[in-house]
């Protein structure tokens, strides 16, 4: 098998999280919590999210940061007609002067910046959660579908091995004269329905395999990969089945927006300091030699300057009112992920408790219901008590029966994953901590 190996470059050391490789899947299936582990290190959405973190982390360093001072050179009263002089470069005949230039901040606009990126920062941790959070509700549904493929194909290809038995029978007994011809072919049209249905879940599985393969960025383990579906199904938390749980805000994607509303009341706070002017400061030193033009000596003078805006077209206030309304966007965004996520809690409860009780229900009542009349059809038929138009429909009955029970089986492994996803609380990382 071809080793595996995306890489995560990121924090401010630069470190690798490596994405390793799988066991050979041809003799060890995939278990959920295999598949769910490569999520934080394989998963390519997740790592995304990882980017912005550091990009966002990379903002926050710059929000430290304060101007720096500014150093200009400067070289006046070059006469072309008397030249520079000889000599070095300090007896050359030109006025020379050196200035220093330093913006002082005001309003507090640092420290707001600073606030700014840290309510950001928390929003893009928030963030990798949630992705990571939506991919492993994605993958659990995959690896589920995967699995009721995998059964699907099992119980077709044993269907069809019983109807390839069946033909071959049929036809020596009616080579014997003991079967009439239109019942020999309908084993043959059941016989061949079969291997159709054969290559047609053959086709499923395939693609069944490939979405979870790349979901987990196992993409060259995609034609043999095999999962082991937990069961029972591990639960989420303290859910209950029988009473409606109360909503669990406490989300990752609510986080995110929380800290969002405090990064926008934060710039609408320096939107409103960018009114406090700021002061840029300056200090000269000029030096003149003795020169045509300058028969008094050399001389040096210093010099203090103050520069300060004047606000008279403007003061900044579309800068205010443009923080102010996304302060507003902010919040407005704020309330519909809250009551996004009550209500997905509220129908993944209520899929689970539907699909959990379907299951049961099929389990217990319609399948063994479904076995009973098959083999009951199956010694009647011996026995010429029945037609072989009943024989096949007793067939046919326990066929859809038992992919009835995989697919249920599967959909409520699903609805798990889609409830435990609704209601997964958002785990605080240790402090510096990367994602």
């Amino acid at each position: 098998m071809p080793l595996l190996a995306c890489v995560a470059l990121y924090g401010t050391s630069s470190f690798a999280q490596v994405c390793p490789p799988l066991p050979d899947v041809v003799a060890v299936a995939l278990t959920l919590g295999l598949a769910e582990a490569r999520i934080a290190s394989c998963n390519r959405d997740v790592l995304a999210a990882q980017r912005s973190f550091e990009a966002a982390n990379a903002d926050r360093q710059i929000a430290g940061q304060r101007p720096n001072p500014s150093l200009s050179l400067g070289a006046n009263n070059i006469n072309p007609r008397t030249g520079i002089g000889s000599g070095p470069l300090r007896d050359k005949t030109i006025d020379s002067s050196v200035r220093l230039d330093q913006l002082i901040e005001r309003g507090n606009k640092g420290s707001l910046r600073e606030q700014q990126a840290d309510a950001i920062l928390r929003a893009a941790d928030a963030d990798v959660s949630e992705i990571q959070r939506q991919q492993r509700a994605q993958i659990r549904s995959l690896f589920f579908e995967l699995a009721y493929q995998q059964e699907r194909i099992e119980r077709m290809r044993s269907f069809a091995d019983v109807a390839k038995a069946n033909q071959s029978a049929a036809q020596k007994r009616l080579a014997a004269g003991d079967l009439a011809e239109i019942e020999a072919s309908r084993f043959r049209l059941d016989a061949i329905r079969s291997e159709n249905d054969v290559r047609a879940a053959e086709t499923d599985l395939a693609r069944a395999r490939s979405d979870l393969a790349r979901a987990i960025a196992a993409d060259g383990h995609a034609l043999v990969l095999k999962v082991i579906a937990p069961n029972p199904l591990p639960p989420p938390g303290a859910a209950s089945l029988t009473s409606q749980p109360p909503a669990n805000l406490d989300r990752a994607d609510v986080a995110a927006a929380k800290h969002r509303v405090s990064a926008a009341e934060t710039a609408r706070l320096l939107a409103r300091a960018i009114s406090t002017r700021d002061v840029s400061v300056s200090a000269q030193f000029d030096r003149w030699p003795v020169s045509g033009s300058n028969t008094q000596g050399t001389g040096n003078s210093f010099g203090l300057s103050v520069t300060i805006p004047l606000l008279i077209r403007h003061a900044n206030e579309g800068e205010v009112r443009r923080a102010s309304v996304d302060l507003d966007a902010a919040r407005d965004q704020l309330r519909r992920i809250e009551v996004h996520a009550e209500l997905e809690q509220r129908l993944a409860h209520d899929s689970w408790t539907a699909a959990a009780l379907r299951l049961m229900q099929l389990e217990i009542d319609l399948l063994p219901v479904a076995r009973r009349i098959a083999n009951a059809a199956e010694f009647a038929y011996s026995k010429r008590a029945i037609s072989v138009i009943e024989l096949l429909d007793a067939r046919r009955n326990l066929k859809s029966a038992e992919l009835e029970v995989s697919l249920a089986r599967a959909d409520a492994g699903k609805a798990w994953a889609a409830w435990a996803a609704a209601t997964e609380p958002l785990t605080p990382r240790p402090s510096g901590a990367t994602p």
